[in-house]
């Protein structure tokens, strides 16, 4: 209440409020009406207050209690005697010619528009406004406008802000974007032709206005619109200087249908079959409170255009009428009704809705009203106490204002969260989504290796690259580049023998390992050389694709990835001539070797030298001679320098790497039958329980190291703490497997370890010895390797510039000043391939050989290459091949070059010098 301002109560005043109450609240959309059985929205009537006394404390303080509601229902309150002096101040002659034709309706207007229901306004009322802007407007005259037609498109184009100037502006743009006068003509010429064969309406659009229109036209019959042909000519019609000659009451008629419609487009629930949240969210109708209707001040009028409207449309609006008045001659004795007192209120609402059917039916006057006749207020009660709290029912959730938008966005993350899950996990461990489904080249799957994700399968294309080591993933990125230029070339030269292999090892795995990763960037490297050498301009020459199959860390995926994944393609793709690589002797390897012989796929182990693997399969070679050839190269070193004992170190044995397992009891049985006096030593969590080998002088024994490259560092430092006499130490020699700690700077780089001699079995031991001057281009002629080596020094040389310039990281590059011995080895196995291929071609007349075939032409092959001579011919494995103990004699100083202390078996020829110790002799 404001101030002292007086409450009016009197008799049946809770039962009115209630009524009036329940009428503004809006039913669900699937209410159904018990007595019309109409479903969602109800039909609402003109309540009509007669007062004895002044209406207007009713009205403010039911206006009050409007505003106190929390949610607030839209409400307006109207003194109908001032709304023409309001509408007078709006609308001065400067601004608008005529008045509105219906004062009060625009009062009504211009206050709900201001209304907001919740953060939204209610509506802007763009129907009516549009009928009102009409009325209030003659056709435009000028030189510009050449007919009434024209005129009506200029007027609607204001309406919508559309200038018709826009169209001299865009032809000046048109001129100024296309200056040349041809141009412009022919444009021209299209037009009017266009225009000539009916596109002439594209110029009498209005854009903007389609919803209106379509309304006006097809929506409503109010002011005869089917007397017109289209909108144009209705609007034309309802202007000043027109609608002289048409009903008025039929424009006032339209003035109030387009009002109402506006709010029903408000309240609309649904878009065609579609929910409308907006119209969700109106939970209550629009009671407007017009206090002192009368005749003559066009609030009787209004209230029978509303009744006349409701009844011959038939449809719901949002409107709830509550107008008010003490002036007689009252409303209800020209309407013939007898209002009811307050306190039946509640029945006559009850009887008026089931009278409505039939006085609508009807066009009854009066079918719309419920008369109230409001008594004098008791003088004694001042305040309204109980009454109805007035407030909007409480939007339900989903129709709040980004309640669906949560949802969607809840149901697409939660949707998408595996989605997304799998991007991050895909993108972490380097393997791509649609790889496969890209190209035909690329099969890959997300594995757990030991509790990491990794990505194994093949891939011939840069579509898909294993590991995040950067020098692995750029000679990975070259050889992909190799293949497009074989594909090239053999497109350009069908007639070229086209052969794939697959290099199949272990590429990813789970924390940084540059000694893995760059022994397998180093295998992958000598067969990037012998595709340069390959894919080049060549009548017959075959030409080299090579596809990169990734097993998982240690190979621990590999027979899941044979089975599922290089099963298939080797099925589906005959260029394929053989497998390549194969990481660690451990079980799975030997299974995968095992199913490769089954399918009668030639492979050729690069560093496996496990004594077993050979028996898993007819179609397995191995370049390296096995451990059998090792424990005897040990062995014959240590008698050829005259030790007192060997010491075997080794890791607990029983695990999965039957490499170790195999190389340790070969070792003990070699240097019993030699009857050489050895010791087998092992550890159980780290080398690092070793004893020092210095504290005592054991200088005239040899400790040969049987293990994996990342504990030899360690071990190193173990038998060497507290070292105060270095010639104390005895002699130390690695396994084959310690390669990669030699080859890595990192690795050997630790203080602790200068001034330790080292020596180690080497699988490639010309190669490294080729020296610094191979890594120049020319071999140290010393090797005496031929032109074999000749050839893989230039092409080496030209490969260590490239990458050398190349954006790698510094740590990433090589620096060893030799070349790497899995370069060499994966280098010649490539070329038994190619040889074998060769071979092959000239038994069949040119016609490619089966991968079946390559398997038989290895044992006839004696094969001349960059490590050594191969001959196959008395058995799979290479055990007539060089076997070589290098020495460093400073593991620290990476600059060394290591040089050979002992070799066993063949050279690159029978002629070749050696020196006493089996080594080349210059």
């Amino acid at each position: 209440m404001t101030g002292s301002r007086t409450e009016p109560v009197f008799p049946g005043l809770r039962v009115l409020l209630e009524v009036i109450h329940g009428l503004c609240h809006r039913p669900g959309f699937f209410y159904r009406s018990r007595t019309e059985e109409v479903v969602g929205d109800q039909p609402l009537p003109l309540l009509y207050l007669e007062s004895e006394a002044d209406p207007t404390p009713f009205l403010r303080t039911l206006e009050q209690k409007l505003d106190a509601g929390s949610p607030a229902i839209p409400h307006a309150y109207v003194d109908v005697a001032a709304a023409q002096a309001e509408v007078d101040k709006r609308w001065p002659p400067e601004v608008r010619e005529t008045q509105p034709l219906l004062p009060l309706l625009d009062e009504l207007r211009f206050q709900l528009s201001s209304v907001h229901v919740g953060r939204e306004r209610l509506t802007r009322f763009d129907t009516y406004r549009l009928v009102d802007w009409l009325t209030s407007k003659r056709l435009p005259r000028g030189p510009e406008v050449r007919d009434d037609r024209e005129g009506v498109i200029k007027l609607l184009r204001q309406w919508t802000g559309k200038s018709p100037d826009n169209g001299e502006a865009l032809n000046r743009a048109v001129d100024a974007f296309i200056p040349n006068l041809v141009t412009r003509l022919g444009l021209g010429l299209v037009a009017w032709v266009g225009s000539k064969a009916g596109f002439r309406w594209l110029g009498r659009r209005v854009p903007g206005l389609a919803r209106e229109s379509k309304w006006f036209m097809r929506g409503q019959n109010f002011a005869l619109p089917n007397h017109s042909i289209e909108f144009l000519g209705f609007a034309e019609r309802l202007t000043l200087g027109r609608r002289e000659s048409e009903n008025e009451e039929q424009i006032k008629l339209l003035l109030v249908h387009a009002f109402l419609e506006d709010l029903r487009i408000a309240y609309r629930r649904r878009k065609r079959f579609l929910p409308r949240r907006k119209g969700w969210r109106r939970t209550a109708y629009i009671p407007v409170l017009l206090d002192g209707v009368t005749k003559d001040n066009g609030g009787w009028e209004l209230l029978e255009l509303i009744n006349d409207v409701r009844n011959e449309t038939g449809e719901l609006d949002p409107l709830l009428v509550i107008a008010a008045s003490s002036v007689q001659p009252a409303l209800s004795q020209r309407l013939g009704t007898t209002p009811v007192t307050p306190d039946e209120t509640a029945e006559a609402l009850a009887t008026w809705r089931e009278e409505l059917p039939r006085k609508r039916q009807m066009l009854a006057a009066d079918a719309r009203y419920l008369m109230i006749r409001l008594p004098f207020p008791s003088p004694d009660k001042k305040k309204w106490q109980g009454t109805p709290a007035f407030q909007a029912a409480p939007v339900r959730w989903l129709a709040r204002s980004r309640r669906v938008e949560l949802i969607a966005v809840a149901l697409v993350a939660v949707l998408l969260l595996p989605a997304f899950a799998t991007v991050r996990i895909h993108a972490t461990a380097n393997c791509s989504l649609v790889g496969s489904a890209v190209s035909s080249g690329v099969a890959t799957r997300l594995m757990d290796v030991d509790g990491n994700p990794e990505c194994v399968g093949y891939s011939d294309n840069s579509s898909q690259v294993f590991g995040s080591n950067e020098r692995l993933r750029w000679t990975q990125q070259a050889v992909f580049a190799q293949n497009e230029e074989a594909e090239r070339l053999h497109e350009a030269s069908p007639g070229r023998p086209f052969v794939s292999l697959i290099y199949f090892s272990s590429l990813t795995h789970k924390d940084t390992n540059p000694d893995a990763d760059h022994s397998r960037a180093e295998e992958l490297e000598g067969m990037l050389l012998k595709q340069r050498q390959q894919n080049d301009r060549s009548r017959s020459e075959p030409l080299l694709r090579v596809v990169i199959a990734n097993g998982g860390a240690t190979m621990k995926r590999a027979p899941e990835v044979m089975r599922d994944m290089l099963t298939p393609l080797l099925d589906s793709d005959p260029s394929i001539i053989g497998v390549v690589g194969l990481d660690r002797s451990v079980e799975e390897t030997r299974q995968v070797i095992t199913e490769l012989g089954a399918l009668g796929v030639p492979t050729i182990g690069t560093t496996l030298t496990e004594a077993s693997l050979p028996d898993r399969s007819t179609m397995y070679f191995q370049l390296i001679p096995g451990n059998v050839r090792q424990a005897d190269l040990v062995r014959r070193y240590a008698q050829h320098v005259g030790v007192s004992q060997v010491k075997i170190y080794h890791p607990e044995l029983g695990t999965n790497d039957i490499y170790l397992t195999d190389l340790v009891s070969v070792m003990g049985t070699e240097l019993a039958n030699a009857q050489v006096r050895f010791q087998a030593v092992s550890w159980s969590r780290s080398p690092q329980e070793l004893p020092s080998q210095c504290v005592e002088d054991h200088s005239s024994e040899l400790v040969f190291y049987a293990g994996r490259e990342e504990d030899f560092g360690e071990f190193l430092r173990a038998i060497g703490k507290d070292c105060y006499d270095k010639n104390r130490l005895p002699r130390i020699v690695a396994d084959d497997a310690i390669i990669r700690f030699i080859a890595q700077k990192a690795s050997r780089v630790h203080d602790s370890l200068a001034g330790m001699r080292v020596s180690y079995v080497s699988m490639a031991g010309l190669v490294v010895l080729a020296g610094k001057p191979c890594v120049d281009g020319k071999p140290d002629p010393k090797v005496k390797g031929g032109l074999p080596l000749d050839a893989f020094c230039a092409g080496y040389s030209r490969l260590v510039q490239e990458i050398q310039s190349s954006a790698l990281p510094a740590e990433d590059k090589p620096v060893k000043p030799w070349p790497g011995e899995h370069i060499g080895v994966a280098y010649d196995a490539a070329g038994l391939f190619l040889e074998a291929v060769r071979n092959a071609g000239n038994r069949l007349a040119g016609h490619a050989p089966q991968r079946g075939a390559i398997g038989g032409e290895f044992r006839e092959l004696e094969y001349f290459g960059a490590t050594g001579r191969t001959d196959f011919g008395t058995s799979r494995v290479g055990q007539q091949r060089n076997f070589t103990i290098l020495e460093i004699t400073d593991i620290h100083d990476f600059e060394q070059q290591p040089t050979c202390v002992f070799l066993t078996g063949d050279l690159y020829g029978p002629d070749s010098p050696r020196l006493p110790n089996g080594c080349p002799a210059g």
